[in-house]
C-alpha cells in the first residue's frame, strides 16, 4: 500500500504537469534555423513543402560540405543552400564551381558572401542600413521585392519587414550576370550567371524562404519565381553552411525534436528518480548489531573443574587430566599409552623429543595416581606440572 501512495503522487504531479503544457500559450522560438524540419517563424519548413510541388522532383536534404557531397553529385542534380551567411573553403568552393561548370545548377541565397567563393566571383554584398543611411532612417517598417526578368511580371511587389531582406548585391565584377529581382531602392537582390555548361543563382535575401514570410500574403510567389530557374530534376538541399552537423544519430533525435515526446520522456526519467528517492529513504534502516554468540567452552570446563575441587574429589579430576593427555598423545604423537611400559615409555621419550627426566616422573606420578582411592591436593597440582612440563619439553 506505501508503494501506491507514491506512484499516486508521480502521478498526480505528471498530471498537473501535462495541464500547465496543454494550457500555456505556445511560445515561438524565434532563432534563425532556416531548418526544413522548423515550423517556428524563421524555420523553413514551409519552403520543404513547397519545393517539390515546383520542381515535381525528389528533394533531398543533407547536412553534408560540398566537398563531402561532389563524389555523389551528378550534373542532373541542382544544389540548393540557404545561410545567413556562405563562406565556403577552398575545397567546397572547387566543388561547387566543378559541378556548375560540368552542367549542374546551384541556388545559394545568403545575407553574405565571404571567402574564397566570394573572391572568385568577385561578389559583394552591402547593407543598405549601413551603405546608404539615406534609406536607412526611412518611416517605413517595410521593403518589398519584385521581378525585373522579362518572364516574370515586373509589375507585382512583395512585401517583407524591412530589417529582414536589407542587403543588396553591390558588386559582381568577375562574371557576366543577369538580375533576376530588384529592391525598392532598384538594387539587385537576385542574380543569374552562367558558369561553364551550369548556371548559378545567387540571392542576398535568404529571409524570403522562412515561413514567417512565405506564408505572409502572396509571397510564395516569389519563391516559386525564383525556384522556376532550377530545372526540374533533384535537388539536394544542403543545411550544412547553416546548421553545421545538425545529424544526429542517437536513436532519441526523435524523440527529443518531438515536443509532446520530448516532454514525455522527460517526466518519465523525473518519475523514475523520485521513485528510487522514496524507495532508497523508505527502506533505508538502521541495521542493529548483532553480538556474535560467545564460546562458553573454556567457562564451562572452569565452572566444571571448580565444582570437582570444591568438592575434593581431587581423584576424578586426576583422571580425566590423564585421559586428556592419553588422547593429546594418541593424537599428535600416535602412541597409545594405555600399557606403559618400559617399550612404550622408551618410544615416547624419543618421538615426543621430552627429557627422559620428565616422562619417567610423569609416568610414575600417573602410575601412582592409579593406585590409590583418593589423592591430595598436592598430588593433583604435581600432576598438572608435569603435564605442563612435558607439553613445554622441559
Amino acid at each position: 500500500m506505501k508503494d501506491w501512495k507514491y506512484i499516486t503522487y508521480i502521478a498526480l504531479l505528471g498530471g498537473l504537469l501535462v495541464l500547465l503544457l496543454l494550457t500555456k500559450n505556445k511560445q515561438y522560438d524565434w532563432t534563425v534555423t532556416f531548418s526544413h524540419e522548423d515550423k517556428n517563424p524563421y524555420g523553413a519548413y514551409a519552403f520543404n513543402e513547397l519545393l517539390p510541388t515546383l520542381q515535381h522532383q525528389r528533394i533531398k536534404n543533407s547536412y553534408q560540405t560540398l566537398y563531402e557531397l561532389q563524389d555523389s553529385l551528378t550534373q542532373n542534380q541542382n544544389l540548393l543552400i540557404i545561410s545567413s551567411s556562405f563562406a565556403p573553403g577552398k575545397e567546397d568552393t572547387e566543388a561547387l564551381l566543378k559541378h556548375v561548370n560540368n552542367g549542374g545548377t546551384a541556388f545559394i541565397s545568403a545575407n553574405y558572401f565571404y571567402g574564397s567563393f566570394a573572391d572568385t566571383l568577385g561578389l559583394e554584398v552591402s547593407d543598405i542600413l549601413f551603405k546608404n543611411t539615406q534609406h536607412a532612417f526611412d518611416n517605413f517598417d517595410t521593403a518589398s521585392l519584385h521581378f525585373v526578368s522579362p518572364v516574370m511580371d515586373s509589375t507585382i511587389e512583395f512585401r517583407y519587414k524591412k530589417g529582414n531582406i536589407h542587403n543588396y548585391i553591390s558588386r559582381a565584377d568577375s562574371i557576366p550576370a543577369t538580375t533576376l529581382t530588384k529592391n525598392n531602392y532598384h538594387q539587385p537582390v537576385t542574380i543569374k550567371t552562367q558558369f561553364g555548361k551550369g548556371t548559378l543563382l545567387i540571392n542576398c535575401t535568404p529571409m524570403i524562404f522562412t515561413n514567417i514570410h512565405l506564408l505572409d500574403s502572396s509571397n510564395h510567389k516569389m519563391a516559386a519565381g525564383l525556384l522556376s530557374y532550377l530545372p526540374p530534376r533533384e535537388t539536394i538541399w544542403t543545411e550544412y553552411y547553416h546548421l553545421g552537423r545538425f545529424e544526429s544519430t542517437t536513436p532519441l533525435r526523435f524523440v527529443l525534436i518531438t515536443e509532446p515526446l520530448r516532454w514525455a520522456y522527460y517526466l518519465t526519467i523525473i518519475s523514475i528518480l523520485l521513485f528510487m528517492i522514496f524507495e532508497a529513504k523508505r527502506k533505508q534502516r538502521i541495521i542493529p548489531i548483532i553480538k556474535p554468540l560467545a564460546n562458553t567452552s573454556l567457562e564451562f570446563v572452569g565452572t566444571i573443574g571448580n565444582l570437582y575441587y570444591q568438592n575434593g574429589d581431587h581423584k576424578n579430576i586426576a583422571e580425566k587430566k590423564i585421559q586428556f593427555f592419553f588422547e593429546h598423545v594418541r593424537t599428535h604423537q600416535n602412541i597409545n599409552l594405555q600399557q606403559l611400559d618400559e617399550t612404550t615409555l622408551q618410544f615416547l621419550i624419543r618421538k615426543s623429543g621430552v627429557p627422559e627426566k620428565t616422562v619417567r616422573a610423569l609416568v610414575n606420578r600417573i602410575q601412582s595416581i592409579r593406585s590409590k582411592h583418593q589423592i591430595s591436593p598436592d598430588d593433583l597440582r604435581d600432576l598438572n606440572q608435569l603435564i605442563e612440563h612435558f607439553h613445554n619439553k622441559k
